[in-house]
């Protein structure tokens, strides 16, 4: 199986599952988003599933030769800077910032941009 093919359902997947949960249970989603907003622990966490998870992407698929290719590509890349900044940032930047997009109207912004993606990435993945 072609990695990028592999990566795309991987990722298609994992957005459609993230979009569809935020848009069906935004006060939960917005309470989990909470939690890791006052936590030391989570961000550093987060950021580090992030950072392995970019690496991992990058060092393997860094490629920009398609639409598909690029869109892989750009989410590892977004997933490493993530990665490095939460586990780099201080904790009262993580925790305004966080609390700075936690809202029902992000929620829905965020879910619906994630089932756009997810949607893109599983058709590619699975169909085309």
């Amino acid at each position: 199986m072609d990695l990028t093919i592999f990566l795309a359902q991987v990722m298609g997947i994992y957005f459609l599952v993230t979009g569809v949960s935020a848009l069906l249970n935004p006060e939960k989603t917005r309470k989990a988003i909470s939690e890791v907003g006052k936590s030391y622990v989570l961000p550093y966490f987060d950021g580090a599933l992030a950072l392995i998870f970019g690496l991992l992407v990058v060092l393997t698929h860094n490629s920009w030769t398609n639409p598909l290719t690029s869109v892989v590509s750009a989410i590892g890349w977004l997933s490493l800077v993530e990665g490095v900044l939460m586990m780099l940032m201080p904790q009262s930047s993580i925790s305004s910032f966080i609390m700075s997009i936690n809202s029902k109207q992000a929620m829905t912004t965020i879910g619906t941009i994630a089932i756009i993606a997810g949607a893109y990435l599983t058709y590619m993945g699975f169909i085309a």
